[in-house]
């Protein structure tokens, strides 16, 4: 007996030959040749990215672990990293178990993982989670500039384990009215000869649909457009703060120590914003694909333009992969610290030729280059 999935974030309420009759409607804005083509560009490079992502992402979470790279950026660094690491492996082990999906009790059970698994925990939780981590992180490095001296005081500064985790609680929270919106049930459709999972509207949802569908759309805009537009603003900011920064800077008479932890300073807020603006345009092709979904409601799998859909679909994916494990070239190529204590992990000899001031400063400052 053949199976099939409906999408989840259908309106799936509909008969299910009403599903299948959309397709009759659709509007060819790419062939299927266009779309094989593409299909067979894409899939490697998704394999390629999905093979760098992972080990990547969890390469900086032990290298930001390191003692010597301890410090309230380090450790939002960690946390933005480890809400990758859960968004990759998850949705990995979706497209991996998606190919052994041969039996209805398989595929319940993989509609299971892939609502509450892959999609809450993975893209609603920790991937936007990580969006709202990256603004704590720009605005403990905005404050580190316009003022050096009072950082460590800085709340963000003082106890960034508290942010990150209350970041990451208040979205699995924010985002419990999905995990009440769908029941899952097997359906066995006898005039098409298979069965089909299908994802319900509760009860519950339906008698509370403003309130819930509410809470999507102010999580969807909060977490997801106002965190990425607010992310490219602070990075604006700090470009300017660092350039007034360095304009005060030579204008002062300071001593070599003072001149190197402020050298410091700066190249470590100039590496994660390398890494955090490579992220953030790396997931925009996500985010104007959900908006799109938002403001066009026939653009979905089954709508009026499934083509060009999976494309873009497969596209934003793709980008938000190599957005996982980009930020590890950021960091290996800017800072000599990080790739000191990679070297050291892999029991190579680190670079040598600190002064006894560098030295000394390399060990007392809280900074990460």
């Amino acid at each position: 007996m053949q199976t099939a999935t409906i999408n989840p974030h259908e309106n799936t309420t509909r008969a299910l030959e009403a599903e299948l009759s959309v397709l009759d409607k659709t509007v060819t804005l790419l062939s299927d040749s266009q779309r094989a083509l593409a299909e067979t560009i894409q899939t490697p490079l998704k394999y390629i990215f999905i093979a760098m992502a992972i080990p990547l992402t969890l390469c900086n979470v032990i290298v930001f672990s390191q003692k010597d790279m301890r410090s309230a950026s380090g450790t939002y660094v960690i946390g933005l990293n480890a809400g990758q690491l859960f968004y990759a492996v998850s949705n990995t082990v979706r497209i991996i178990c998606a190919k052994f999906v041969d039996s209805p009790y398989s595929q319940f059970s993989f509609c299971v993982y892939e609502n509450y698994v892959a999609f809450y925990g993975g893209v609603l939780v920790a991937k936007r989670g990580s969006y709202a981590i990256l603004c704590l992180l720009s605005v403990e490095r905005l404050y580190a500039v316009v003022r050096p001296l009072h950082v460590k005081n800085f709340v963000l500064s003082k106890y960034p384990v508290i942010g990150v985790l209350s970041v990451y609680a208040l979205s699995a929270i924010w985002h419990v009215y999905y995990l009440v919106k769908f029941r899952i049930e097997m359906t066995n459709i006898a005039a098409l000869g298979y069965s089909v999972c299908r994802f319900l509207k509760t009860e519950l949802y339906l008698s509370h649909k403003d309130v819930n569908d509410a809470f999507g759309l102010a999580a969807k805009i909060i977490l997801t457009y106002i965190s990425l537009l607010l992310q490219l603003m602070l990075n604006l900011l700090t470009i300017w703060a660092l350039r007034r920064h360095n304009m005060a800077a030579r204008q002062v008479q300071s001593t070599t120590n003072e001149d190197a932890k402020r050298q410091q300073e700066r190249q470590l807020t100039f590496t994660l914003l390398c890494a955090s603006a490579a992220y953030v345009l790396l997931s925009l092709p996500a985010a104007f694909l959900n908006l799109i979904g938002t403001t066009v409601p026939e653009f979905t799998p089954t709508g009026k333009f499934p083509n060009l859909y999976a494309v873009s679909a497969d596209f934003a994916y793709n980008m938000t992969m190599l957005g996982c494990g980009v930020d590890f070239f950021c960091y290996l190529a800017l800072s000599s610290k990080y790739r000191n204590t990679v070297l050291r992990l892999i029991g190579r000899k680190t670079s040598k030729g600190l002064g006894k001031g560098q030295a000394t400063l390399t060990q007392t400052s809280d900074v990460s280059d």
